[in-house]
């Protein structure tokens, strides 16, 4: 039944151009129902119990299509899937009517591969297959960024050179599990007993940190996350924000049960996660456009979410879960729901928008709903999740003093969590920065012009007509 779920995310893949030639932006609703019925498989095949799989492919040099379905792949299984198949359908009227414009067939063919890469990668029980679904995810993410079209393909660059870059670290990774372990399964190699030898698992912890760090833009390797919004709203709502930056995520997750307590692994995943969120959440109240401040906002919460994982303690492991499923839903649909104000406003810089007449119930309601989400508002989510990311600070190892630094940041970012959700609201609504009667800034050209809300179909989907 694994096996079944990839093929469907493939089938996706294989209609993606004819769907397009047929039905041109339309087709975002036919592609998305194999990525649903995909998850209906996922979700039937989960009893409760870890269930493999194993498929030859290069049986040769022991390379395996081995497949693991667990609590935790379940998990970003659903998120790859289910939001992948809402944010097609979205793209399904975000995208221009004009398909020269649009090109919805590279379009749709990118983002249903980028899903079945995805899918690979977080039901991979071999660490080869994971490395090639991983390096599949970067190409992908640089083409679907590249074609916005010349500006971006300076920023598209640097992303394929950053992510590329955590993948070299990944490779060799994998290539000193492989020959230590004895094996390519990933089951085999996490129940191995390299990890109980110091060298080989520090070299293993610095390895698959640098990795992760580059793929979930960790400090010091952050700066390709705000590059990567030159993207469309639909890349940046899956890749940037549901999917690719979870894979980082994932990664560290996976590999936490063995090289928890790790003083490497710990101070490393703690140190520059607390400083990536501090850092994303300061920037982010400095943003005048919408999908930046998005971006920035992204790049804190998965800082939050690497320094929990790097505190390593059970309840930390959960609550870094917990909060990864609430960050998939807010941050998407915040993404999305952005989009729909740019697509049709024209605009996603606040000041314009403070010189509009916005008139948005519907996106403004969604928009203030899931950004006080994020801002950790109850009884919503997010702060079920952020709750749970303070109690798991609370109960960091080591040092006496490590507990209350590792809380107090933790509760300094998600200060700034809640200003700049505000100034998000505010700023996509066109209530913050407006002039004083009678006064004009330059960037307000255009004062006075309404912004109306998207169409009846919203209700159903935040898309834009």
């Amino acid at each position: 039944m694994l096996l079944t779920s990839l093929l469907l995310t493939l089938l996706s893949v294989v209609a993606a151009v004819p769907a397009s030639r047929a039905l041109g932006r339309d087709a975002g609703w036919v592609l998305a129902a194999p990525l649903l019925a995909a998850a209906g498989v996922l979700s039937a095949a989960w009893t409760g119990d870890v269930r493999t799989e194993q498929h030859p492919w290069i049986p040769a040099v022991g390379v395996d299509l081995d497949l693991r379905l667990n609590g935790l792949a379940l998990v970003f299984a659903m998120i790859v899937l289910v939001i992948g198949a809402a944010i097609l359908a979205y793209s399904s009227r975000y995208l221009s009517r004009d398909r020269t414009e649009s090109r919805p067939g590279s379009f749709y063919l990118l983002m249903t591969a980028f899903a079945a890469s995805m899918l690979l990668l977080v039901l991979a029980d071999n660490i080869v297959v994971l490395f090639v679904a991983w390096e599949f995810t970067s190409f992908t993410s640089f083409f679907l960024i590249g074609r916005s079209g010349d500006h971006a393909r300076d920023p598209a660059i640097r992303t394929l050179l950053v992510t590329v870059g955590g993948g070299l670290a990944l490779l060799a990774a994998v290539a000193i599990m492989m020959v230590t372990a004895g094996t390519a399964s990933l089951s085999g190699v996490l129940a191995s007993d390299i990890w109980q030898d110091p060298a080989t698992s520090t070299v293993l912890a610095v390895l698959l940190a640098l990795a992760a760090f580059t793929k979930s833009a960790q400090f010091p390797f952050q700066a390709w996350l705000p590059d990567s919004m030159v993207a469309i709203s639909p890349v940046s709502a899956y890749l940037h924000a549901a999917a690719m930056v979870k894979a980082g995520v994932f990664l560290l997750l996976v590999f936490s049960p063995v090289l928890a307590g790790h003083a490497v692994w710990s101070t490393l995943l703690i140190a520059c996660g607390l400083i990536t969120a501090l850092f994303g959440a300061i920037t982010a109240l400095r943003q005048h456009d919408l999908k930046g401040l998005l971006a920035y906002s992204t790049m804190s919460q998965l800082g939050l979410l690497t320094a929990v994982i790097g505190v390593g303690t059970p309840a930390a492991l959960t609550a870094a879960v917990v909060h990864t499923v609430a960050h998939a839903l807010f941050k998407s649909a915040l993404f999305m729901l952005i989009g729909i104000v740019d697509h049709e406003a024209g605009t996603r810089d606040l000041r314009v928008l403070a010189g509009r007449h916005v008139r948005l119930p519907v996106t403004g309601t969604a928009l203030t709903l899931a950004a006080v989400s994020m801002a950790g508002v109850p009884p919503l989510l997010g702060f079920v999740s952020k709750e749970g990311l303070l109690d798991a600070a609370l109960g960091t190892p080591g040092p006496a003093w490590a507990a209350p630094v590792v809380t107090g940041a933790i509760a300094l970012a998600s200060v700034f969590t809640v200003a700049y959700s505000g100034r998000l609201v505010l700023g996509a609504l066109g209530r913050w920065g407006a002039s004083p009667a009678g006064t004009t800034q330059p960037w307000e050209s255009a004062r006075g012009d309404q912004v109306h809300e998207a169409g009846p179909a919203f209700w159903t989907m935040p898309r834009p007509e």
